[in-house]
């Protein structure tokens, strides 16, 4: 079995190696959502979120998570400590706790987007036609992009404040402040 660990970048070559996979992950996302694509949209944003997520939680720790958890249980273990272990919660930065705490919600609505939308779960539902069920789930998929802008930004100033860059930097998220450099993990 293969370490499910995230190495450290240790120079460049990972940092940027990272840098244009999470800009390539991220434009797909918007560019899914754009095509109405909205579940895969959502399936992008959720490993994102869960890379950002396992991310602070390596950096509050200054360890990795033993395994890689989903992203509501890393949520719920940074709001809340270890399960079984009487500890105090990981995150105690109140805006980061905030919007982890937005993020665990819409960890719930991207499971019903992903697990229950071709479901008929009683007999004599609505008659809801499945592109309407899909067109729902849109809103869900813009919440994750606006959820993952929000932690960025946060996970930048905080790491710019101790002399760090996350692996995001510069503006993973955020193309319209993106310098222009060519990727290496590009789509085409």
């Amino acid at each position: 079995m293969v370490d499910q660990t995230r190495e450290k970048a240790r120079g460049h070559e990972l940092g940027h190696l990272r840098l244009d996979r999470y800009t390539a992950a991220y434009d797909w996302a918007v560019q899914c959502i754009d095509t109405g694509h909205y579940l895969e949209a959502i399936a992008v944003l959720d490993s994102l979120l869960g890379d950002r997520l396992a991310s602070r939680y390596s950096y509050v720790r200054r360890t990795e998570p033993s395994v890689r958890p989903a992203v509501g249980q890393l949520c719920k273990v940074l709001l809340h400590g270890p399960p079984k272990v009487v500890n105090p919660p990981i995150e105690v930065d109140p805006q980061f706790r905030a919007v982890i705490g937005e993020i665990q919600g819409w960890a719930k609505t991207r499971n019903s987007a992903m697990h229950q939308t071709a479901k008929i779960l009683r007999n004599g539902a609505a008659r809801v036609g499945f592109k309407d069920i899909l067109d729902e789930h849109r809103q869900t998929a813009l919440d994750g992009i606006a959820l993952l802008r929000q932690f960025d930004e946060l996970d930048t100033l905080d790491r710019q404040r101790a002399g760090k860059r996350p692996g995001t930097w510069p503006n993973a998220f955020f193309p319209e402040k993106r310098p222009l450099r060519p990727r290496r993990d590009d789509l085409t």
